[in-house]
């Protein structure tokens, strides 16, 4: 708990200096297929662009790095939004 609130306390301003929007971020959950997951977290970019930069960022590393295996299991994907 401790390093993942590390990397929170890090990612979270972080995001939002990037100008992103947390859509959703911890809540109840209810698994209907696949693989069932504790925690989803749905943040808005400006675009994918945007996001990817955001990902390969200076800012971002320094949050990610107390994000190991032993913290969290995580699956992270981009997608594109539609109008």
């Amino acid at each position: 708990q401790d390093e993942y609130k590390k990397y929170v306390d890090i990612a979270g301003p972080a995001l939002l200096a990037a100008g992103a929007i947390i859509l959703s971020r911890g809540g109840r959950i209810k698994n209907l297929e696949g693989r069932e997951m504790d925690r989803i977290v749905v943040i808005e970019f400006l675009s994918m662009d945007h996001a990817e930069k955001f990902y390969h960022s200076e800012e971002y590393k320094k949050g990610l790095k107390f994000l190991t295996s032993e913290v969290a299991d995580r699956f992270l994907n981009i997608a594109e939004g539609l109008d």
